[in-house]
């Protein structure tokens, strides 16, 4: 007898093969039987008739480290069929925690997306395996599992200095590196246009990353430019991967600002040599012609030296605002410029701020703020970013969408949101987020699969599903098959659709009639069930 069956449904079963009828059966948390079980027994029966039955999806790139402990509900990804979210990404992440440095760790996630949650951050472990135990012990409705992320490597040996580490410094970084890996991560990442990452030297990364070797680790990188510099950022990145001996992957490609549109092919030849050359490389992206980050980014990295309180001191100082625009009027070798990425202040809207008195602002460009108070754009990012301690998200609006079709076409492509679970009410329903929070995988699948069809189903399963499961080591998953963990996710490929918009991001993707983690249905026609199964994933 079965536990759960599945049955009339089309299987796209994440290799990328033709869609073929079977019904699934599941028993505990495993895929036990695939083929006509009709008559056979089964505890449930999930009637999947005139739908597809998929692997539940793994978001191969998120900034959940927190809100998944926060709101285990993980409401925004379940409803768009997530059922493993990665985190750790852009180097940003919750461990090692050093008590020395803990602070200056505490008040640079709040000024990125994973601690940007209206709550006051507490990190209670100290390492790796401190924080995937915390997980185990609290679990959330989805599936974790972890990238290493540099930057808490570094802020806890070097805080936030621009100095390169001395030799004990490195060697110290170094065995972080192995004891992260050795815990249960999954590969090493870094941000380079984030601090203090872009304080790193590619010889400083590529000694660590070759730290992740003896675990069959990866290195991910947000390059450390995703404009004009984008072509020699990515070569800096094949650079590492290179010296180090370790696969890369490439966080969220993009061609980011109008003087790099139209240059995708010479992207995408880059990674295709790379590959022709020995040097394993993939990537992820969104399906969207925004990005998020947050406002804080803008800032040079001198600005940044020190962390989050020196940087409100700098740019209270009209003077430093004085050398801080020229910074960026000017220009620094290097440097990702977002301002010259964004192109026009209308295109960088606030998304979420913490303090109720400047919640007015969400939604609203920088431009149109500067209009209503009657201020230079820039006296509107200092003063916003002093108000909220550097606590402040946007969106930018900065990409070609005739790229972004090439990008995920791309046979190396997966998908990844960029985004936090996050919910329509309760805790983690504040700010405007991006809408990719809510609808990464119902927007692949209603805009690049049903209308412009430059994906088949099939293709875009697998880059949702196998490719990030492979990509990560993660065993029996992203394939269904017999042995298998029931993962797995029932969705109708007519009505599938993306709600979350840039004007009202807050809505939940349709289409998705239910989702399977280990074996248990956690949303099954539009309910969530309130079920806490998932699990830490690990390598092998």
């Amino acid at each position: 007898m079965f536990d759960l069956k599945i049955i009339n449904g089309k299987i796209a079963d994440g290799s990328g093969d033709k869609l073929y009828s079977a019904d699934i059966g599941i028993v505990g948390e495993l895929i036990v039987a695939i083929g006509d079980l009709k008559g056979s027994p089964s505890a449930e029966t999930i009637d999947a008739g005139g739908k597809i039955v998929a692997p539940g999806f793994i978001d191969m790139h998120t900034h959940s480290d927190l809100s998944v402990l926060y709101d285990p509900h993980a409401n925004s990804k379940i409803y768009d069929g997530v059922t493993t979210e990665v985190v750790g990404n852009c180097g940003i992440g919750v461990t090692p925690v050093f008590p020395d440095n803990k602070q200056l760790l505490i008040d640079y996630l709040g000024t990125r997306m994973i601690g940007s949650l209206p709550v006051t951050i507490d990190l209670k472990w100290s390492s790796m395996a401190g924080y995937l135990e915390y997980i185990r012990q609290h679990p959330p409705a989805v599936n974790v599992t972890a990238l290493l992320a540099q930057g808490p490597i570094r802020i806890a040996v070097m805080g936030f200095s621009k100095e390169k580490p001395s030799t004990e410094q490195l060697a110290q970084m170094q065995e972080l590196v192995r004891s992260g890996m050795s815990e249960g991560a999954v590969g090493f990442s870094t941000g380079l246009i984030y601090m203090p990452g872009e304080f790193s030297s590619d010889d400083e990364l590529s000694d660590l990353a070759k730290e992740i070797k003896p675990w069959n680790g990866f290195y991910v990188s947000h390059i450390r430019n995703e404009s004009e510099g984008v072509f020699e950022a990515l070569d800096g990145a094949l650079g590492i991967g290179r010296k180090a001996g370790v696969p890369v992957h490439i966080s969220h490609l993009k061609l980011g600002g109008q003087p790099v549109w139209g240059r995708v092919g010479e992207l995408l030849d880059k990674i295709d040599q790379a590959n022709q050359q020995g040097i394993e490389t993939t990537f992820d992206v969104y399906p969207y012609t925004a990005g998020m980050t947050g406002l804080s980014a803008f800032m040079p990295p001198w600005a940044f030296e020190g962390g989050v309180e020196k940087l409100m001191a700098r740019i209270q100082d009209p003077e430093t605002r004085i050398r801080i625009i020229a910074s960026i009027n000017d220009g620094i070798p290097g440097w990702q410029n977002l301002t010259k990425a964004a192109g026009e202040w209308e295109n960088v809207l606030i998304a979420t701020v913490i303090s109720d008195k400047n919640k007015w602002m969400e939604g609203k460009s920088i431009q149109t703020l500067s209009e209503e108070q009657g201020k230079d754009p820039f006296a509107t990012i200092f003063d916003l970013l002093l108000s909220e301690k550097g606590r402040v998200q946007i969106v930018i609006h900065m990409m070609s969408e005739t790229d972004l079709l090439e990008i995920i076409r791309h046979p190396l492509a997966m998908i990844g949101s960029d985004g936090m679970s996050v919910s329509t009410e309760g805790l983690m329903s504040f700010g405007r987020p991006h809408p990719r929070a809510f609808g990464t995988r119902a927007r692949v699948l209603e805009r690049y699969v049903r209308e412009k069809k430059i994906l088949s189903i099939e293709e875009a399963v697998k880059k949702m599903s196998h490719m990030p499961a492979t990509r990560l080591g993660l065993k029996q998953r992203g394939l269904i098959r017999e042995g298998y963990y029931a993962d797995v996710v029932v969705f109708d490929p007519e009505t599938v659709q993306g709600k979350a918009t840039f004007v009202d991001p807050k809505q939940y993707s349709i289409g998705f009639e239910a989702v399977i983690v280990n074996g248990n249905i956690v949303l099954q026609d539009g309910i969530h069930r309130e079920v806490y199964k998932g699990r830490v994933l690990t390598r092998g």
